[in-house]
Parts: structure tokens; sequence; C-alpha cells
């Protein structure tokens, strides 16, 4: 369980900064989790932004921080905050020092987004007191983080946690990571997102339309169209879905969990995939486990990178521990 190290002077606090595919947020955090000043900006497309933003967040701070955590998508080395490789929209951050954006001499640290929302989960939130945890983000692509002993995992090359990239389909489409039929290709709102649009455009029995701009209808649309009877929309949730169970039940497998953690956008449909899930999880591993593990939303939604980064801070510092 965290606890704040007995200390003479005010709680102490952090910046935390979340640096995603749509959004960068900013916020200062204090040692018992309290999000005060926020800040928030469209994602960046290049450095100069970027780090525009970052130095304003510190600058316009009128709490005093002991230092700045990042979270952000990606292959992060945390003891140097380098990012390793980042595909996609954020592309120009790969190969870049996280804490060369600061400008300024406050400590830093960094990790990846996922990492930093179970943290965020151990320290305040649904995992708080747990030694055992798996958390899964379902959103444009699928990430994860797993704590096993008290240890959040990082692996050999910081890789530990991409569950999006478990094999659930080998016959499957080609993923941005190279292999063929990870879980983001069958589970994720692009995955949703494109099946949907394939029914569409076999004129199936569908009650959304293409948008003017040729866009496929949005996986919070194909939940809603489901929820009221939409026949397309029900056959590919119910097929994502089944690879969604399929993998968890090997994740319950892999690492015995004593809970597991559900965040992202398309976790916010709760039973709609809890329900699935749940199903999944007592079919296919009760036998082994032979006990039931709940299964949660993620506590602070949008803002669980921002805390989890500033969590990162008072861990360094052993302001907080697990």
């Amino acid at each position: 369980m965290s606890e704040i190290t007995s200390r003479s002077d005010a709680i102490p606090h952090a910046l935390g900064i979340d640096i995603g595919g749509t959004s960068i947020k900013a916020a200062v955090v204090s040692a018992d989790g309290d999000l005060l000043e926020r800040f928030q900006t469209p994602s960046s497309r290049n450095m100069a932004t970027l780090r525009e933003f970052v130095q304003s967040a510190v600058r316009q701070t009128k709490i005093p921080v002991c230092g700045i955590g990042f979270a952000c998508k990606g292959i992060i080395d945390s003891a140097s905050s380098r990012v390793n490789r980042l595909p996609g929209d954020l592309h120009f951050l790969e190969g870049s020092l996280l804490k060369d954006l600061v400008g300024s001499q406050l400590p830093v640290c960094a990790d990846n987004d996922a990492r930093a929302a179970l943290v965020a989960e151990v320290l305040w939130g649904a995992a708080r007191g747990r030694r055992n945890v798996v958390l899964l983000t379902l959103g444009t692509g699928v990430g994860g983080a797993a704590m096993v002993d008290g240890v959040i995992l990082h692996g050999a090359a910081g890789i530990a946690g991409h569950f999006g990239h478990m094999t659930v389909d080998p016959h499957g489409g080609l993923c941005m990571c190279g292999n063929h039929g990870c879980l983001e290709t069958r589970f994720s709102s692009r995955a949703i997102e494109s099946d949907y649009f394939a029914h569409l455009h076999r004129a199936a029995s569908a009650t959304l339309v293409v948008e003017s701009k040729g866009q496929a209808p949005s996986t919070e649309a194909i939940f809603q169209a489901a929820a009221n009877g939409d026949e397309s929309a029900q056959c590919v949730l119910d097929r994502a879905l089944e690879y969604l169970g399929a993998a968890v039940v090997s994740l319950l497998h892999i690492f015995d969990p004593e809970v597991l953690i559900l965040g992202g956008n398309i976790a916010q449909a709760g039973e709609q995939v809890l329900g699935p899930v749940r199903a999944a999880m007592a079919k296919g591993s009760s036998r082994m486990l032979g006990r039931e593990v709940p299964v949660v939303l993620q506590s602070e939604v949008g803002y669980g990178g921002v805390l989890g980064a500033a969590g990162l801070i008072f861990l360094q510092q052993k302001l907080l521990t697990i």
C-alpha cells in the first residue's frame, strides 16, 4: 500500500505530463493524489510546439513542485527518459530525451503511458494494497502493464506490457509492429471501426452511415448502435470481444493477478465490455485459477497518465512507496 513518508513540511507536489496521440495533458498532483492546476492542448506534431507547452506549464504552475514526470506512448527508457521507439503521429519524438523538453533543473522521470497509469492505480486507485495486477488500456490501440509481487514489469528493453501485440490470430492482418494477428488488429478502435465499415461496404443491415469525409462511424457510436439493436454493430462487437476475452484469459494464466483493470475510451462502454470479458474469464480461467478475478474500470479516466507520471516522481524521491 502506498504511504506518504512522514514530513514536517506541507504535502509535496509534482507536475505530471501525459503525451498522447490526441492530446497532451499536464497537472500539478499532490502526494495524496489530488489533481490541482490542469493544462491541456491538442497533440503536437513537432518538437518546438511540444517543448513550448511543457515549459509553459512549468512556468504557469503556482504551486512549487519537486519534479516533473512524463508518461508517453511508445517504448521509453525510464532510466534516461529516452524515447526508443514511437511509431505513428508522435514519431518525431523517437530518439529524443523527454527531460530535454523541460528547460529547468527540476528532477525528471519518464515511463510508458500504460505503466504510468498502473502507477496511479497502485498509489491511489483500484490497485491500492495489491501486489499482483494487470491493467489493459483499450483505445485506438491496446496498451497494458503488469505488477508482479509488487514490482511493475519493464522487461529487458522496456517492452513488457505491450499486450496489444499478443498474437490472437496467427493468420490475421499485418500489425504496425510487424507481427500478424495482434490483439490490436482484432480489438481496438481502429479494428472495430474498420470492421463496421466493411459491413457498410457490403450493404449489410446497419443504422450508421459513413460521414461526408469518408470516415467510418466512431467506436462510441458503434457501441450505442449495438445497444439500440443494430445487427451489424452487434456482430462486429461480438467478434472483437471474443478476441479480447481470449487474450484476457491468457493474461490471467500468465500473471495470476488479484485484479484486472480496464482503462481507455472503449472501457467506458461499461457492461457492454465488462460482461463479455467476465463471461470469458469464468469459462476459460476458473479451472486453472480456482477463483474469480475482479474486473474493474480504471479509477481516473482521462488523467490517469498524468497522475501516474507525477507518481513516478514521488516514488523516485521515496515520498511514496508501493
